[in-house]
């Protein structure tokens, strides 16, 4: 599993990089240097093992094939990766629909996040039902079933971007309950948001300082409280920095 989870990131960093130097491609065009034939090869072959060795489910199985099959045709569609000049949003999976079904309840359920719980009573879930799903079809769900404590999501680290002195990280959220939402940059950049979560959908952002010599940073959503919180549509930009040069 692994290696899926390590493409996934790389494919990431290196659409920061080329972004940051400012090329203007499309994103077939980024999808084609990420995903040359050769490594789309190697990962057919990395699920086959997988699978043999009873890790992987045959509908797991079966669904990475199609994918990397329709990679390897030139029709896949990624709805994952993030690219436009100048970024919009450097969020991959911004809004929950790439979902890791076999995942732990207590750990991240969607791909490219990370996740993990500390203390108290937690589930992590996607959520389907239309009332509580801002966009398209998936959100994502945090849940307090006994104890409060904490849990959370985290983006992979994300690299610095040239001239950008500040970062805004921004989520919808709906909340239920005593339920507490914590956003929180780390290990390069900082800023912070707390607040309790109401019934209606919100937009909840916050701005994050660069730090002197920082060559990345990671944010965290962290659910501290008890009751239930959905996050939809996330949102990273940089500001102030000039990637169209």
């Amino acid at each position: 599993m692994g290696t899926i989870k390590q493409f996934f990131l790389l494919t990431l960093l290196v659409g920061f990089a080329l972004l940051a130097l400012g090329a203007a491609e499309t994103k077939r065009e980024l999808t084609e240097k990420l995903w040359p034939r050769d490594r789309i090869l190697a990962a057919l072959e990395e699920i086959t093992k997988l699978k043999v060795a009873g890790m992987m489910s045959e509908s797991h199985y079966r669904r990475k094939k199609e994918m990397l099959e329709a990679r390897l045709a030139g029709v896949f569609n990624s709805t994952m990766l993030s690219v436009t000049n100048p970024p919009l949003n450097f969020i991959q999976n911004a809004g929950f629909e790439g979902i890791n079904k076999n995942s732990q309840p207590n750990r991240s359920r969607w791909l490219w996040w990370g996740g993990w719980s500390w203390g108290g009573d937690y589930e992590n879930r996607w959520e389907d039902r239309p009332e509580y799903v801002r966009s398209d079809k998936y959100s994502a769900r945090i849940k307090c079933l006994g104890k409060k404590g904490r849990i959370g999501i985290s983006t992979p680290k994300l690299p610095v971007v040239p001239g950008a002195g500040e970062y805004e990280f921004s989520i919808w959220a709906k909340g239920q309950g005593d339920n507490q939402l914590f956003l929180n940059f780390e290990s390069g950049v900082r800023g912070s948001f707390r607040g309790r979560i109401g019934p209606r959908w919100e937009r909840v952002s916050l701005k994050g300082t660069l730090q002197p010599g920082a060559d990345g940073y990671v944010v965290y959503i962290y659910v501290t409280g008890e009751g239930v919180i959905w996050l939809d549509d996330a949102k990273l930009t940089p500001i102030g920095a000039k990637l169209d040069d």
